[in-house]
């Protein structure tokens, strides 16, 4: 159980620095433009990855704060985490997720590729975005679905 322990313990310990540093990303993003005036690049960056951190932090907390007091809880996380069976259903979802957003993003290179000899029309700076962020968000549900699936089938 001493193992268990100090490994929920590190979990906890991450957590509390990733919400820690968010917090500092998040205040400097703010605070930033008002002491240097006009930035060369925009500010809400710098804000944005610290509210990314928080909320990474805030889950981390949250999943192994209840298992830092209940010892059954800490025993099932534990042995959730160091299962083999999840860890290939983990590691089969990933691969899914990986397949997905290279031919995601080889797909747009191909497209402004094309467009940039007149094969095909110019992407917009706005359709380009929600392009990039499609090739961010997409291979994430895909991991989640394939994780979900897989663990009903099995």
């Amino acid at each position: 159980m001493n193992n268990r322990l100090k490994w929920i313990n590190r979990q906890w310990q991450l957590g509390w620095a990733l919400l820690a540093v968010g917090l500092v990303f998040a205040v400097v993003g703010l605070i930033l433009p008002l002491l240097a005036g006009s930035l060369p690049f925009n500010h809400r960056i710098i804000t944005g990855l610290g509210i990314l951190l928080l909320g990474i932090g805030v889950s981390i907390l949250v999943r192994y704060g209840a298992a830092r007091r209940d010892p059954q809880a800490a025993l099932r996380l534990v042995s959730e985490q160091r299962d083999e069976r999840m860890q290939l259903l983990r590691a089969r979802a990933g691969n899914r997720a990986y397949w997905v957003s290279a031919v995601m993003a080889y797909a747009v290179l191909m497209w402004v590729s094309f467009a940039s000899n007149g094969s095909l029309p110019e992407l917009s700076t706005d359709t380009l975005w929600f392009f990039l962020a499609a090739v961010v968000v997409v291979p994430g549900v895909v991991y989640a679905a394939s994780l979900a699936i897989d663990q009903g089938r099995s």
